[in-house]
């Protein structure tokens, strides 16, 4: 047989993509022009020269972009990241890359090799197989081929026999032979082949040809997207919502492939992996050591318009601030839907929060500079009011993303999309039905139970043990971080036990275990600071039922030891005024008559079992849930004044301080969202380095071969492919990190203004990187369509009634405002109170956007009026015999 290579030359762009030298003409048209403006500022000619040489050269290291050039055999080369030279262009009918490891040629095997290559000799080098007999290698190889009749018939022309034992060697031999004749004369794929610069391992480059495509998506009743020139045929448009069209879909027909729009490197991935599939079972090989790995191939063009059109660099400026609308399609079209709907959510994400981010900015001038003689009950107040509105814009933000997710859904046709399942090759179908799997599953719930009890006994301790808040913020952040990483360890053992079928199975199971786990180890240290701390903590006098009496004796033995304000000499107030005083008695703990008291104080000694003294703590937690509290006992929350004014209230003087609780709560959320924001980015930047140094490595060996795109994508995919657990990051990963900056700033926001502004200038920063990791660094993942984001949508929900609850106490028990003056009833109804309004404006605004706008409506009407256009304009009218009789049909008359 022979090996034949798709013979379609770059320049026919199959794809319909620009070429990389016309993208990168027009940039350096655009630096020019750029050039021109700076002349007019009368700047210096040979500044503006150094300027653009040093731009132009650092981004083209740095991102990849660079011009494209040939050599005198007319490749083509181009710069790749960070290697520091020039790579070989040759993702030519690189669909699919196999990554074989390379066979040894010894005697009688070197000539069988050449036999097998006689159109690429290149195979004929490399390592020693494994020793050792393959005993069975009909029955080995039948767990490769799934068409037994058709490997067998393929076996027979290729010369092979598997009736006897053979060497490893001989096996692999034969059977990629076989693979080999699979995929050209089954299947009718092209297949072109090459060692590395290192001769460890041979590549195989599988494509198919644009004919063969237009087979399989009418053999797979592919949906693709119609052409202009068939909505021009039946005399329409594209529909456009929001400026963006929205073509309809259609299952592919090769009798009118004019009809559609040209094959995407996306839709010929899928077509030839689901053909591929039919026949062989890629884990089967992986696990026999036939295939080191195998990966949907990159395209420089693809790669660079990515480069220029969603990530924004170098000179697209006004792309540096927020995610453009069409960057959600650019992505889908090269990665698929899943990721494309990811991007999608977070780019609207990252767009919706510029509004809170600005409002935060007002509220941090109102707290620094006190407009208007703005008191600090003032500054609460409007904290109280700001995180209300947060609330209600992350309302708003949900209910409009899942209107969006709805919309994508619809332009992508994601649900219709013939896509094959990924099998997981830890998927055991043995396992199916046995009782010892309810088994597993009630253990990894137990699991989870028992890691939960840990973070929350564990923080305990610390707080317990570390009494300096600043070194106790520092550790709890870093506890936080350690959890989360041995959670996101033990979550994939735990759902790995469930013995899940496919990717998409394993990514909802997944889902659900990380996101709520992580959500509660990171909002544990933070409870507990804000509302158990400052009671576990407290300052209690017996034998007194007089407050005055109480409050003189914690301001002198425990503020005043502890250390007042330096700026209450300027009002001339010590610790035994009556003004001083005053604001004691607002730290007061009411357990007998205010419930939120009660609750906390009971639940804080509780807390306190951690620490060792169980019958004390079970023993005082009893006696708030039952009538032996002590009477003549008052308690004062261990919250110290940081920094206090003077204000007049109802003619009145009245102190005002800002305390050392709320300090340290807002200290911990800057530290912890800080601290996240970095770790993220630097896990997005550690696999750039590991790529780049593996890369250059593997070229240093090859000792002045060249080298190729290809290559560089198999180090990607060996370094940081886009999987659980691997330093490319993957779809669950990325989704929780975005989830969880969402859920802290909906809950936390209302302490710490200033998380939003960090927040915002993060997650812009984090979507570029996250663009050009996925494009250059991550190795190209399969195109999964989206399974839809119920499972997020849900985690959203969730994290809402949370924050709902959540400001509603932290109004109460951490800002000191006017309701400080209420009593303790009043407290509760008013929490009641802003609980269901927030809940029943969360409602109002999910049914206000629950219906479809009526644009998107007109849009797919005209879609439904063009396929009926279309389907009248394409069909055949039928052939009949005109001359039977139809007399023996009764019309209905009656006869006179």
């Amino acid at each position: 047989f022979s090996v034949t290579a798709s013979d379609a030359p770059r320049s026919s762009n199959m794809f319909g993509q620009r070429s990389a030298a016309d993208m990168f003409d027009q940039r350096s048209a655009e630096w020019q022009q750029y050039q021109e403006h700076l002349k007019k500022l009368e700047l210096s000619p040979e500044l503006l020269r150094r300027q653009s040489t040093q731009l132009m050269t650092g981004v083209a290291s740095l991102a990849g972009v660079g011009a494209m050039h040939r050599d005198s055999q007319g490749r083509e080369y181009a710069p790749l990241p960070g290697i520091g030279c020039d790579a070989v262009i040759d993702d030519a009918g690189a669909t699919v890359v196999f990554v074989l490891p390379k066979l040894a040629a010894k005697g009688e095997d070197e000539e069988e090799i050449s036999v097998m290559t006689s159109c690429d000799s290149d195979e004929s080098q490399g390592l020693v197989a494994e020793a050792g007999q393959v005993c069975d290698p009909s029955g080995e190889a039948s767990k490769i081929f799934l068409h037994g009749k058709s490997f067998t018939r393929t076996m027979e022309l290729a010369g092979n026999s598997l009736t006897h034992s053979m060497q490893p060697n001989e096996y692999q031999l034969s059977v990629r032979r076989g693979l080999a004749r699979l995929l050209v004369n089954t299947i009718g794929l092209d297949v072109t082949s090459f060692q590395s610069v290192d001769a460890d391992m041979v590549f195989w480059k599988v494509s198919a040809s644009r004919t063969r495509l237009q087979e399989l998506a009418t053999k797979y009743q592919f949906m693709m997207p119609h052409s202009d020139e068939a909505y021009d045929a039946v005399g329409m448009e594209v529909p456009k919502v929001n400026g963006v069209g929205l073509r309809a879909y259609g299952k592919f027909d090769a009798s009118c492939p004019g009809d559609f729009i040209e094959f995407r490197s996306m839709d010929a991935i899928r077509l030839v992996v689901n053909e591929i599939l039919l026949y062989v079972d890629l884990h089967a090989m992986q696990a026999q050591g036939l295939l080191s790995r195998w990966f949907p191939g990159a395209h420089y063009e693809e790669m660079q318009e990515m480069t220029n059109d969603v990530i924004g660099w170098p000179l697209a400026s006004k792309k540096l601030c927020f995610p453009q609308d069409a960057d959600s399609d650019s992505i889908q079209a090269y990665f698929g839907e899943e990721i494309g709907s990811f991007f999608s959510f977070y780019s609207e994400m990252i767009s919706a929060l510029k509004w809170p981010a600005g409002l935060s900015i007002i509220v941090l001038l109102v707290k620094h500079f006190r407009p208007f003689g703005a008191t600090q009950h003032v500054v609460n107040s409007v904290q109280a009011l700001f995180g209300c509105l947060v609330i209600i814009w992350g309302m708003w933000f949900v209910a409009h993303s899942l209107h969006s997710v709805d919309m994508n859904r619809i332009r992508w046709a994601a649900d219709s999309q013939a896509v094959a399942e990924l099998q997981l090759s830890e998927y055991q179908p043995a396992k199916r039905g046995q009782w010892t799997q309810g088994l597993l599953d009630l253990a990894g719930k137990a699991l989870t139970f028992i890691f939960l009890l840990t973070v929350i006994i564990t923080c305990t301790v610390v707080s317990l043990l570390i009494k300096n808040t600043r070194i106790a913020t520092t550790v709890q952040t870093v506890i936080t971080f350690l959890f989360s990483f041995l959670w996101g360890n033990l979550a994939k053992k735990i759902v790995m036990l469930e013995n899940k079928r496919t990717q998409a199975q394993f990514n909802r199971a997944l889902t659900m275990r990380l996101a709520f786990v992580k959500l509660f180890i990171f909002f544990t240290p933070l409870l507990r600071l804000a509302f158990l701390s400052p009671i576990a903590a407290r300052h209690c006098v017996h034998h007194t039922t007089n407050a005055t009496a109480a409050a003189q004796h914690v301001a002198k033995t425990f503020y005043a030891a502890d250390g007042l304000p330096h700026n209450l000499k300027d009002f001339n107030i010590a610790e035994d005024s009556e003004d001083f005083l005053s604001w004691v008695d607002t730290m007061r703990i009411d357990a007998s008559k205010n419930p939120i008291d009660y609750f906390l104080m009971m639940v804080s000694d509780l807390d306190s079992v951690a620490s060792g003294n169980v019958s004390s703590a079970v023993s005082s937690a009893t006696s708030y849930a039952t009538t032996d509290a002590p009477k003549d006992e008052m308690c004062f929350r261990g919250c110290y004044p940081k920094i206090c004014e003077i204000s007049n209230r109802n003619s009145h003087t009245e102190l005002q301080c800002y305390t050392s609780c709320a300090a340290a709560l807002e200290r911990s959320l800057n530290m912890l969202y800080l601290t996240h924001a970095v770790c993220t980015i630097v896990f997005i930047l550690v696999p750039m380095l590991q790529v780049r140094w593996a890369a250059r490595r593997e070229i240093e060996e090859g000792e002045g071969q060249v080298y190729s795109l290809i290559q560089y994508q198999e180090k990607c995919h060996m370094q940081a492919s886009y999987e659980y657990e691997s330093w490319g990051g993957s779809y669950v990963e990325d989704f929780v990190e975005v989830i969880l900056s969402f859920s802290v700033i909906c809950c936390f926001s209302i302490v710490s203004p200033s998380m939003l502004i960090i927040g915002f200038i993060a997650q812009v920063f984090e979507y570029r990187l996250l663009v050009y990791r996925m494009t250059w660094i991550t190795c190209r993942p399969f195109p999964s369509r989206a399974e839809g984001l119920s499972e997020w949508f849900l985690i959203l929900d969730v994290v809402l009634y949370i924050a709902i609850c959540m400001n509603s106490l932290l109004l109460i028990c951490v800002l000191r405002t006017d309701l400080d003056h209420l009593g303790a009833m009043e407290k509760l109804i008013v929490v009641v109170i802003i609980t269901l309004t927030l809940i029943a404006i969360k409602v109002l605004l999910r049914i206000s956007l629950h219906e479809q706008p009526r644009e998107i409506q007109e849009a797919i009407d005209q879609n439904n009026e063009f396929i009926e256009a279309l389907d009248q304009l394409r069909s055949k009218p039928e052939t009949f015999d005109h001359q039977r009789s139809h007399d023996h049909v009764k019309i209905g008359v009656l006869e006179e």
